[in-house]
């Protein structure tokens, strides 16, 4: 059995299990405990740097998500999550990692909003970040013709888009990419969307 060490809150971690789930990859999820300052020494002995998602294999651990989902895209059932009729392989594995991007932004925002005592936050940073997300979507919004079918990028950025709305509503990304936001709401109907939900807090 592979074992997953998660957090229903990482986008990343939702990512693996949207692409469990759509290859028919059985995985037994483990819940874990994460948090940016204080380190977690048992998953450390597993990925060194005490991260999720982590993947328990027969053969040892895998980390970090686009790692996971490679190994799960090996072991599926059907068609490739590589491979599709709206983008190639070199497509999908860009738009895989500009969601990835996309994410990096969305969490390290959340971490200085959420985490840092409001008198040592770091204005510049922050805009920073909100600059790295809306550069994201503007050009995900063009290429939107390219997540017509369901692959590794279709899944990541739906991952990443539906993050924004679980801790960023005040960006209001939708209003300003209405395109962008017709597409993830109609994604969002698909069972591996509604089955990997984020949390409601």
């Amino acid at each position: 059995m592979l074992r997953l060490l998660h957090s229903p809150a990482s986008p990343y971690a939702r990512k693996v299990r949207m692409a469990a789930m759509e290859r028919q990859v059985p995985l037994h999820l483990e819940l874990v405990r994460v948090d940016p300052v204080d380190r977690n020494g048992e998953l450390a002995k597993t990925n060194p740097l005490a991260k999720v998602p982590v993947l328990h294999t027969p053969d040892g651990s895998l980390y970090d998500s686009r790692v996971i989902c490679r190994f799960i895209d090996r072991r599926g059932e059907g068609p490739s999550l590589y491979g599709s009729e709206t983008a190639d392989i070199w497509e999908i594995l860009v738009l895989e990692s500009l969601a990835d991007g996309l994410m990096d932004a969305a969490v390290s925002l959340r971490y200085e909003l959420a985490n840092r005592p409001p008198e040592l936050r770091w204005p510049a940073w922050v805009e920073a970040q909100r600059t790295r997300i809306d550069a994201a979507l503007e050009h995900l919004t063009g290429r939107i013709a390219q997540l017509a079918a369901p692959h590794m990028g279709t899944i990541a950025v739906a991952a990443a888009l539906e993050y924004l709305d679980f801790r960023h509503p005040e960006q209001e990304w939708r209003t300003a990419h209405p395109t962008l936001s017709e597409w993830v709401s109609r994604f969002a109907q698909e069972k591996i969307m509604q089955m990997t939900a984020y949390p409601s807090t």
